[in-house]
C-alpha cells in the first residue's frame, strides 16, 4: 500500500474531495439513474462503445449488464447463462466459491422456483476497463419477489420480499469469467417471517453434515507485537484520487477506530441503506453502525479489495468491494460471544455530492455471518472458561 517518498498523513484535510472529471469515452455509455427503465431492457442495434466479441444486441457494457440480467431472469432465458458465463467461471459468495457454469445454472433455477416472479431493478453500475483488457463491473440491484415455492429456508410462505444485492463481474468477449455476489439474505429471512439465528443454525448444521466446512480465512492481525495501526502511506485530500481517499476512509474508520473522521467523508444528511435491511441517516447513524459491528468483532481488520467508479445522471458513483475478518468476542447484534472467527464479504456503493458522500448502499449477508458463528465445526473456536 505504501508509495516510496510519500509521508504518512495523520489527519489530512479531506473536505470537498475532488470528483474525477467525466471521461469523454464514457459520455456515450448508458446511465441507469433517472432514466426510463425500459430503455435498458431491450436490444439495441447501434454500438456506443467498442465491444469486440459481445453479442450484437448490446450497445455498451452497462447495457450488457442490464439487458442480459433481464433476459435471464425476467424473460426466463436461463440457458443464456451458457453464452454469458465461462464454462469454468469462478463465483465467490459469502458461503464459498463455485467453479462451474452448471452451478450458476442450478442456483438460478433454484432461486426461480422459490421466487418465480422475481424482478430486479438496477440502481448503479460502476465499471472500468475495455474490450481488450476486459471489463470489471459492479452493479447494485433491488429484487422484488414473492416466496411461492420451497427454498433453503423452508416451505413457501407466500410473503412478498424486497432485498438488495451487489454483483462484481469480470467480463471478456461476452463471458463473465469471475464474479463476487452478495445478497442481503438477513433482510430476506426476516421478511419471510423467520428467525435469522434459527435459520442460520439449521443451515450450518446441514452444511456440517454434508461435509462443507465453514469459511475460515485465518486469524485477524491488527499489527505486529504491540504496534497499533498507522495511517496509510498514500496521498489524501482534494488532490488525491478518489480511490486513495476511500482507502483512507475505510482504514481510518474501521482499522484505526477513528470514528470522529466519519464526518470528514460523509455529508451531514447522508442516507445509508445497509444490511440486514436497515436504513440509517446522518453521521451519528453511520457511527453507531460501525461501532455495533466492531463491538461484536473487537479485533476486526478491514480489507479494501477493489475499486471502480462511474459518472451518473445525479452524481459521481464509486463502488468498493471489501472484506472484514474478526473474532466474535463481544456482545452485540450477533448474540453472546462465541469465540468463532468470522469472515464477511461486503460491497458498498457511494454517491457523491459537493465532494462528500451523500448516499451509501452496503450489502453483506447476515445469514452467512450467523452460520459461521453457529457452525458446530469451526475449529478455531476459543475455549470457554
Amino acid at each position: 500500500m505504501s508509495k516510496p517518498g510519500e509521508a504518512k498523513s495523520e489527519s489530512a484535510d479531506v473536505t470537498a474531495l475532488r470528483i474525477p472529471a467525466t471521461p469523454d469515452p464514457r459520455e456515450t455509455v448508458s446511465r441507469v439513474r433517472q432514466r426510463p427503465v425500459n430503455d435498458l431492457l431491450s436490444p439495441r442495434s447501434v454500438r456506443t462503445q467498442s465491444l469486440d466479441g459481445f453479442e450484437d444486441v448490446y450497445s455498451d457494457i452497462v447495457h450488457y449488464i442490464a439487458y442480459c440480467t433481464h433476459r435471464i431472469w425476467a424473460e426466463k432465458g436461463v440457458g443464456l447463462i451458457y453464452s454469458h458465463y465461462d464454462d469454468a467461471v469462478v463465483v465467490h459468495t459469502p458461503y464459498g466459491t463455485q467453479t462451474s457454469v452448471e452451478e450458476v445454472v442450478a442456483g438460478t433455477i433454484q432461486m426461480m422456483q422459490a421466487f418465480p416472479d422475481r424482478e430486479s431493478r438496477l440502481g448503479n453500475v460502476a465499471w472500468t476497463g475495455d474490450d481488450k483488457q476486459g471489463f470489471y463491473t459492479s452493479h447494485l440491484g433491488t429484487s422484488r419477489m414473492t416466496n411461492l415455492g420451497p427454498s433453503i429456508y423452508g416451505p413457501a410462505t407466500g410473503k412478498k420480499v424486497r432485498i438488495r444485492h451487489i454483483a462484481d463481474c469480470m467480463i471478456r468477449r461476452n463471458l463473465i469469467y469471475r464474479e463476487w455476489l452478495v445478497r442481503d439474505n438477513g433482510a430476506l429471512v426476516r421478511q419471510l417471517g423467520l428467525d435469522p439465528v434459527e435459520v442460520a443454525t439449521k443451515l450450518a448444521a446441514a452444511a456440517a453434515r454434508s461435509g462443507v466446512p465453514p469459511i475460515v480465512s485465518g486469524l485477524p492481525e491488527r499489527g505486529s507485537g504491540q504496534k497499533h495501526p498507522e495511517p496509510l502511506d498514500l496521498p489524501s485530500g482534494p488532490q488525491a484520487s478518489m480511490e486513495d481517499n476511500l482507502r483512507h476512509m475505510f482504514h481510518d474508520v474501521w482499522n484505526r477506530r477513528r470514528f470522529d473522521r466519519i464526518k470528514d467523508y460523509f455529508a451531514a444528511d447522508v442516507n445509508v441503506q445497509t444490511a440486514p435491511g436497515r436504513e440509517v441517516h446522518g453521521v451519528q447513524g453511520i457511527m453507531w453502525t460501525v461501532i455495533s459491528m466492531l463491538a461484536a468483532f473487537p479485533d476486526a481488520v478491514m480489507h479494501f479489495d477493489h475499486f471502480c467508479d462511474t459518472h451518473e445522471t445525479d452524481g459521481y458513483i464509486a463502488a468498493v468491494r471489501w472484506s472484514l475478518n474478526g473474532t466474535h468476542l463481544g456482545n452485540g447484534q450477533f448474540g453472546p460471544p462465541s469465540g468463532k472467527p468470522v469472515s464477511i464479504l461486503g460491497m458498498s456503493h457511494f454517491r457523491f455530492k459537493n465532494g462528500k458522500i451523500a448516499q451509501e448502499w452496503t450489502v453483506w449477508d447476515e445469514i452467512a455471518v450467523l452460520m459461521q458463528i453457529h457452525s458446530p465445526h469451526n475449529s478455531l473456536m476459543v475455549a470457554a472458561d
